[in-house]
């Protein structure tokens, strides 16, 4: 398989059962290996299937379609000024810096397409997504007691980035920004995060 035979689009509302079961079946996985992420039967529940209808009805929900074979490889979402992000970032960033971001959410790529290269393709898309809506920084999170993930994060989620003077892409990995708890619930977050459109400095461009 080939990075081109991906395609990227909008989920589909008829699409949120199948959504859902991609997601249950990466929380499943998770439990299955001691891995503190996802709890089975979330996504099931009333509030988080309205949570994701409207992410799909708002066209901010994501599939990655193997186009030959028209099966849903991947899923993602894209957060704008969501309450979570706010509550995540704001104490880092202030009441107002936290805005200037695009948030990936609910990322999963099914077991049977791993290895293939989609990540990346989802990151550089959402980096596009980032200089269309005029924001600076493309943001995600893991839950702090994950350490592959974070790791993951850290040294291999590269997207649209290349190295001047390489005719490949390379890895570059997110800068991790600490961790917060979430102080209604106990649970602990890392953040992450790519500036990738560079803050203009003041007189820079200028004759």
């Amino acid at each position: 398989m080939r990075q081109q035979e991906f395609l990227i689009r909008n989920t589909k509302p008829e699409e949120l059962e199948e959504y859902t079961n991609i997601l249950e079946r990466a929380a499943e996985w998770m439990e299955s290996q001691n891995l503190a992420q996802w709890n089975p039967g979330t996504f099931r529940k009333p509030d988080a299937q309205l949570h994701i209808s409207t992410a799909i009805a708002s066209q901010n929900s994501y599939v990655v379609e193997h186009t030959p074979t028209s099966t849903i490889a991947a899923i993602f979402a894209l957060n704008y000024e969501d309450p979570f992000d706010n509550m995540l970032w704001s104490p880092l960033l202030g009441p107002d810096g936290w805005k200037d971001a695009i948030y990936v959410h609910r990322l999963v790529v099914e077991q049977s397409f791993q290895g293939l290269g989609i990540v990346p393709k989802i990151l550089a898309f959402a980096e596009e997504m980032v200089s269309k809506k005029g924001k600076r920084f493309l943001r995600l999170d893991c839950r702090g007691n994950n350490p592959g993930l974070r790791k993951f994060y850290r040294e291999k989620c590269r997207g649209g980035v290349k190295v001047e003077g390489e005719g490949e892409e390379q890895v570059m990995g997110l800068e991790e920004r600490g961790t917060y708890t979430n102080p209604a619930t106990g649970i602990e977050y890392a953040r992450f995060e790519r500036e990738v459109v560079p803050l203009m400095l003041e007189g820079q461009g200028q004759q």
